[in-house]
């Protein structure tokens, strides 16, 4: 007996990576003009296929490096976010996108690896009132925005790499109205960070994400370890 080889149509695996981003600006995401069809000329998550015997997170931080121009010495963060399907999403042929979020350095140099040749990256408020993107990455934006909300404090690396290692209260306070849309109790917030045991108080002068000086020195927190 024989075994019949038979070839079946598999979908295109996509890989496609949500870039953020929290500094005196605020929460900020980034998108990438495409510049291949489908939709080129158009804003979208920098994004690749992924190719035979290429890990996941490699193919990752190859969209961001090529299709953003965001090297891997500015991304603190790298997480997988889930995986989106669909007949109709990729007009090219059937396509499952892997999803990632990364968190980028606010005081990097995101254009350290664009070539010439790339497009050019627009960090932007996801407000929900941007014009619609191509393929279905408004609904992987707000995948990501949840994963952050959900896990802000829960998950150490993601908190940390967004905060940075030295942050102050206030700045607490902006990344989390980013994330949920109003603003913490402020008696609750520091409670919370009072009894995070991978925080450390400190009143040592820092410059906040905000970009405030002068008067009287923030209270600063500054991760363990």
């Amino acid at each position: 007996m024989t075994d019949a080889v038979t070839t079946r149509d598999q979908p295109l695996i996509a890989i496609d990576v949500v870039p953020m981003s929290f500094s005196a600006a605020g929460l900020l995401v980034a998108t990438a003009r495409r510049q291949y069809d489908p939709y080129a000329g158009q804003e979208a998550l920098p994004g690749v296929l992924l190719h035979p015997a290429e890990r996941l997170t490699d193919a990752a931080r190859r969209a961001l490096r090529t299709k953003a121009g965001i090297g891997p010495e500015t991304v603190r963060h790298l997480a997988q976010i889930g995986a989106f399907d669909g007949p109709e999403r990729d007009p090219r042929d059937a396509a499952i996108s892997i999803a990632f979020v990364a968190v980028v350095a606010a005081d990097g140099p995101p254009d350290a690896a664009r070539g010439a040749d790339q497009p050019h990256t627009v960090w932007r408020h996801p407000t929900g009132a941007e014009p619609s993107l191509p393929f279905d990455h408004d609904r992987i934006i707000q995948a990501a925005l949840d994963h952050a909300r959900t896990r802000l404090w829960r998950d150490t690396a993601l908190t940390r790499a967004l905060l940075g290692p030295r942050f102050t209260t206030a700045d607490a306070a902006r990344l989390q109205t980013g994330l949920t849309g109003s603003a913490p109790d402020p008696g609750n917030l520091n409670r919370s960070l009072r009894t995070n045991a991978a925080l450390v108080r400190s009143d040592e002068p820092v410059a906040s994400a905000s970009g405030r000086r002068g008067g009287r020195p923030p209270v600063t927190w500054t991760w363990q370890g």
